[in-house]
């Protein structure tokens, strides 16, 4: 089950996430919205089932700890920025 999710196209370096998830496996994923990625992890089984679970718009920048995903799900994602 995928529960550390880091965004590629984001500007990270591998000490981050040695850092952050130390040797946890991890997910890189393309996704920008929330909805795609809930998708992707297979979550909800489509996109527009996220949505409807309230699971919408943008991935948030930063680090976003213990999101819940699902009732049963929580997931770590990294989508670092700068100002």
């Amino acid at each position: 089950m995928i529960e550390n999710i880091v965004v590629k196209s984001s500007d990270w370096r591998d000490s981050d996430l040695e850092t952050l998830f130390e040797d946890e496996e991890v997910h890189f994923t393309e996704c920008d919205e929330m909805s795609a990625l809930m998708r992707e992890i297979g979550v909800f089984s489509s996109a527009n089932q996220a949505r409807q679970a309230g699971r919408q718009g943008p991935i948030p920048k930063g680090f976003t700890d213990n999101y819940k995903a699902s009732k049963k799900r929580r997931i770590w994602i990294w989508n670092p920025w700068e100002d």
